[in-house]
């Protein structure tokens, strides 16, 4: 991933329609943060920032009317810059809703439920274990990350449900450790050598797997009083738009109804098909 080197300037990245633009722009121009590293809702392809959510933002500006510029951010520095609402008025990555962001930003309706996934070393002898979850099938429990060293993106909803369990969870005194890194591409490739595993949301996990020969994934569960009742760690992703940005949310709004009312045939709904799309470019 890119260090944000300024407030204006670095790797900013055009949309069509957008060339030639300044990032920090004017009335006619829609700013988006985003971090490039989290296909297939944002990625890099031929130098451009492409995705799921580049291509929701982009029908966002032709509904307002507005050219749409992508800076890529780094992820931990997103939900405080759409905040402030100076350089930045939406925030499009993947991003997850929670109590604390709430307070900060307001959210667009939600669009995607995420499930986290543990990224393994197959075969490797620190590897996290594998139980059978019911109707589950094959999962990784909390409990079996005790005593590891887990790698996280920070600020992501995977850093943040790590350190509760091991500030005040499952994971409390039992030794496992928490290591953070600004890229998952080599957070994957530190498994089997500093870390143990990496947990990330289910989409970019498979991503990454399908990219990394000897490294699998399963997801991730709580364990219940029965099998029955285990439950997956889930979280929801929505934009981010600064509190009192009202035209912008209602607009981000109005699009996502849109896709998530556009049901095919097979059940797949408009975001559904953009993820499908993207995961095929993602991973050639």
């Amino acid at each position: 991933m890119k260090k944000f080197l300024s407030l204006c300037l670095a790797a900013a990245t055009l949309t069509a329609g957008a060339v030639g633009m300044s990032a920090c722009g004017g009335n006619d121009t829609l700013v988006v943060y985003t971090e490039a590293g989290f296909a297939p809702f944002e990625y890099l392809s031929d130098g451009q920032i492409v995705g799921v959510d580049v291509d929701i933002m982009n029908r966002v500006g032709e509904k307002l009317g507005r050219d749409v510029v992508f800076e890529n951010a780094n992820f931990d520095i997103i939900i405080d810059t759409v905040a402030e609402g100076r350089l930045t008025n939406v925030g499009a990555a993947g991003l997850s809703i929670t109590d604390e962001r709430k307070e900060k930003v307001d959210f667009s309706v939600p669009y995607y439920t995420a499930s986290l996934y543990v990224i393994y070393e197959v075969g490797g002898e620190g590897a996290p274990a594998i139980s059978q979850s019911g109707a589950n099938g094959d999962v990784i429990y909390w409990d079996s990350l005790a005593g590891m060293n887990i790698g996280i993106q920070g600020g992501t909803t995977a850093d943040l449900f790590l350190s509760d369990e091991i500030d005040g969870g499952v994971l409390q005194g039992t030794g496992a450790q928490r290591t953070e890194f600004d890229s998952l591409s080599v957070a994957v490739n530190d498994i089997g050598l500093n870390i143990n595993a990496v947990i990330i949301d289910e989409l970019p996990a498979q991503t990454l797997v399908a990219n990394n020969e000897g490294l699998a994934c399963l997801p991730l569960y709580y364990k219940g009083a029965t099998v029955e009742e285990d439950e997956a760690a889930v979280d929801q992703y929505a934009i981010a738009v600064t509190k009192g940005q009202t035209e912008i949310l209602d607009a981000i709004n109005e699009v996502l109804n849109e896709l998530l009312d556009d049901v095919d045939e097979d059940g797949n709904n408009g975001i559904d098909r953009l993820v499908m799309q993207h995961l095929d470019l993602a991973t050639n």
